[in-house]
């Protein structure tokens, strides 16, 4: 009698354990509380920095998370309009306020399985740069700095250097053997401030210094005389310029901008002989309004910094050039001469008319001289550079 007792009350001791433990198992545990920390946190798909964004939400929220991955949190958030979506916040844009006992990490769903609905559009990713990731409370600002080359086309400074060259030879009776050099090309330096508008748009300020020159020197000879004949044509552009860039997506982005350039050309015409010597060295400036189209890539080379290529075309010419002429030589002469820079036709000895460029007082009007205008300085091009970009 007495072990029939004894083996009742083990069986009612064992039914009582398993019922607790049922009854632990299907009680929830208790979740942690966050409470958002950054001005705008945002809601990924998975705990990575690179996944997509579902929500963001905004500074002072508080969560429940349902468990924590590494430096990830699990949380969930409720819509404006009831509905509810889940998703991964990195815990250095939360604070803890209640901490809990998050529940284990439910078993993953197979592969075929589709994510839950999101109720909020995705941002667009720039590569593996996304925004605002950079700002975490401060102005969404970017500097660039980038150098690179430009092509030129200034078509009265490169016709007057090599009509120069051609006039002399025509002038003296001497053979010239290759056309003098011209001016193709040109260095460039760029920077820029700018505004990050929306992950799409960025609207920004800036300036480049833009420079070339070319010079060369031909010796024209013959059985009784020898001249060398120097040239040295050049032309500066600094526009201070506003920009915007558009971001279609992939990494890649649209430029375009309209610049207030100051710009100034020059040139020098020199021959030299056995005892005697004379040179022209001119310049003059002036300012107008070019245009730029340009489009580039973008890579993240570490944080916040921002690699960038872009390759464009420029649409800049600029008439109404004025400066001075200087006139030098052997004797010990000099004559300067201010006005404007001309461009125009002079005969030479076996009456060719030849394309000639200079700063004058007054329009050229002598004799031999025909089509004299006011030149122009031609910087429109194309232009390839690269950079980097730094986001606060």
């Amino acid at each position: 009698m007495r072990m029939k007792r004894i083996v009742f009350s083990f069986i009612v001791i064992l039914a009582a354990g398993a019922t607790l433990a049922a009854a632990a198992q299907k009680a929830p545990a208790r979740a942690t509380k966050v409470k958002i920390s950054a001005e705008q946190a945002n809601l990924r798909e998975k705990p990575d920095i690179g996944s997509s964004i579902v929500q963001q939400i905004p500074e002072g929220t508080v969560l429940e998370a349902d468990r924590k991955e590494g430096e990830w949190y699990f949380v969930r958030y409720t819509l404006e309009d009831g509905g509810v979506i889940g998703g991964w916040i990195h815990e250095s844009l939360v604070q803890v306020v209640e901490q809990g006992a998050p529940a284990p990490e439910p078993a993953k769903k197979p592969a075929e399985e589709t994510p839950p609905r999101e109720r909020a559009p995705r941002p667009i990713r720039i590569g593996r740069i996304e925004t605002p990731e950079f700002r975490t409370g401060t102005i969404p600002l970017e500097f660039s700095v980038s150098a690179g080359i430009a092509s030129l086309a200034p078509q009265d400074l490169n016709d007057g250097t090599r009509g120069y060259v051609d006039w002399f030879g025509a002038s003296t009776n001497l053979p010239v053997p290759r056309a003098a050099d011209a001016l193709h090309l040109a260095g460039l330096i760029g920077f820029e401030i700018s505004y990050r508008f929306s992950p799409r748009l960025t609207f920004g300020v800036g300036a480049d210094y833009l420079r070339g020159a070319n010079g060369d020197s031909i010796e024209l000879t013959d059985p009784l005389l020898s001249e060398a004949v120097s040239t040295k044509p050049s032309l500066r552009g600094v526009p201070v310029k506003v920009m915007v860039r558009f971001y279609p997506g992939g990494g890649f982005y649209l430029r375009g901008a309209l610049g207030l350039y100051s710009v100034k050309a020059g040139y020098l015409f020199r021959h030299e002989g056995a005892a005697t010597w004379e040179q022209w060295k001119g310049s003059a400036t002036t300012t107008g309004l070019g245009g730029e189209a340009a489009f580039g890539g973008e890579w993240e080379i570490a944080p916040r910094t921002i690699f960038f290529a872009e390759a464009g075309l420029r649409m800049a010419s600029f008439g109404g050039l004025t400066g001075r002429n200087v006139y030098t030589n052997s004797a010990g002469e000099t004559v300067i001469e201010p006005g404007t820079l001309f461009f125009f036709h002079k005969t030479a000895g076996d009456t060719t008319s030849y394309p000639l460029i200079f700063v004058r007082g007054s329009a050229p009007a002598e004799e031999g001289v025909v089509d004299a205008r006011r030149a122009r300085a031609n910087l429109s091009g194309t232009a390839v550079r690269v950079g980097v970009r730094y986001r606060f």
